[in-house]
């Protein structure tokens, strides 16, 4: 039979390394809320295994009434952790003494007053028991976890250590032998292995739950720093380098199916001298306003960014320029009824549009967009407030199309 001297032994020296190792972590790395709980916790823990161990040559507060209260306070400490980490509220230090008081006078009473063993291991199981619980549901419910088996490792050991503990209320209600935490029985020994190993799991889980967080925070910086650098900061749509790379992906797309894909360049009919009349402010919020206007007209397949100033492009997959002339004509009448208050002076809204489909002579969306840019400037000179360039592109289409045949 396995001396359970020597295995407290070993548990303690293994919690000693494992509340070392995360003290010094949580020192020297990046941790969250709730780490230092988890760290404490480990070294109450270990403080426990030692008055167990050294329960025949320590005085009966120490090694009972102490041991037990260690374990307590080491669970609680671990609940508390649990909370902070998953950005629930800490329970209040009223709270967690009173919880203390109480198990506390319990244990007073079980041991001087009426000396049980059996209503001391069933009053610690019920703490025990509880605060495991709380753990088990509360690292489950943490919404600031995205990996879940972690949280669910930690949850099943919990739970598999009350199973346990139930278990040897059991044994030890039927085998009054057995009433002795050092008394080398099965269900002792099971037991004290079982929190040996579930504690090494459950430590490296929340070593795990850490770094899982940080990797998770490192990702979406990088995301935002993509966002930020693909995004337009005022009006949240795609920026110049965004549509590039869209509209490239859309040309390789469309030409490997042969379909289809058309662009849209507008801008503000006399936007300078809302500038200059107005002030930037104000022209800024036309910006945003127009940008809301156009984003509820187009299809979640479309793409809108903003080239610069006042200037905007719309990338339209699967449309020719007979749909993309109609969109344009929409937006167009859209736009017009735009008409923004500021203080006595309101602020209406046109906008010139230049259209232009995909051919075989595009090469790259910079092709396009050059096109369409050309039919932009020649709808600002004639007269403003139009939409150009749906005969030209089909005639040039006419023109491709007749060439391939010819050849």
């Amino acid at each position: 039979m396995i001396d359970l001297q020597t295995l407290f032994i070993m548990t303690i020296s293994v919690h000693f390394v494992i509340a070392i190792s995360m003290l010094i972590y949580w020192k020297t790395q990046k941790t969250y809320p709730g780490f230092g709980y988890w760290a404490m916790s480990n070294v109450v823990a270990a403080t426990l295994y030692v008055l167990t161990a050294a329960r025949p040559i320590l005085p009966v507060f120490v090694s009972i009434i102490v041991g037990n209260i260690a374990a307590v306070l080491a669970i609680m400490i671990r609940y508390e952790g649990v909370r902070a980490f998953t950005g629930q509220a800490v329970a209040t230090k009223k709270k967690n003494i009173v919880s203390l008081l109480t198990i506390f006078i319990i244990l007073i009473y079980f041991t001087y007053v009426d000396d049980n063993p059996l209503m001391r291991l069933l009053f610690l199981t019920i703490w025990l028991i509880y605060y495991g619980g709380c753990i088990a549901i509360g690292i489950l419910k943490g919404g600031t976890i995205s990996h879940r088996l972690t949280p669910w490792i930690i949850s099943i050991s919990h739970v598999f250590c009350g199973i346990v503990l139930v278990v040897r209320n059991i044994v030890w209600f039927l085998d009054p032998s057995a009433r002795n935490a050092l008394q080398p029985v099965f269900i002792n020994i099971t037991l004290a292995f079982t929190e040996h190993i579930m504690d090494v799991i459950v430590a490296m889980a929340f070593l795990m739950l850490n770094s899982q967080r940080l990797a998770q925070e490192l990702f979406e910086s990088q995301k935002e720093l993509e966002d930020l650098a693909t995004t337009d900061p005022l009006t949240g749509i795609s920026n110049r380098l965004k549509l590039n790379e869209l509209g490239n992906n859309e040309m390789i797309r469309s030409r490997r199916l042969n379909h289809p894909f058309s662009v849209i360049v507008f801008d503000i009919d006399h936007f300078k001298e809302v500038n200059d009349t107005c002030g930037h402010p104000i022209g800024d919020k036309l910006l945003v306003e127009l940008t809301k206007k156009i984003k509820a007209e187009i299809r979640d397949i479309d793409f809108f960014g903003r080239l610069g100033g006042d200037e905007f492009v719309l990338l339209f997959p699967e449309t020719s320029i007979q749909k993309c002339h109609a969109v344009a004509e929409r937006l167009r009448q859209v736009t017009n009824d735009v008409a923004l208050q500021f203080e006595d002076i309101t602020v209406h809204v046109s906008i010139s549009l230049g259209i232009a489909e995909m051919t075989l002579e595009d090469s790259t969306i910079e092709d396009l967009l050059k096109r369409a840019d050309e039919n932009l400037y020649k709808a600002k000179h004639s007269g403003r407030n139009i939409t150009f360039g749906k005969d030209d592109s089909l005639e040039l289409l006419s023109k491709i199309s007749k060439e391939k045949l010819e050849n």
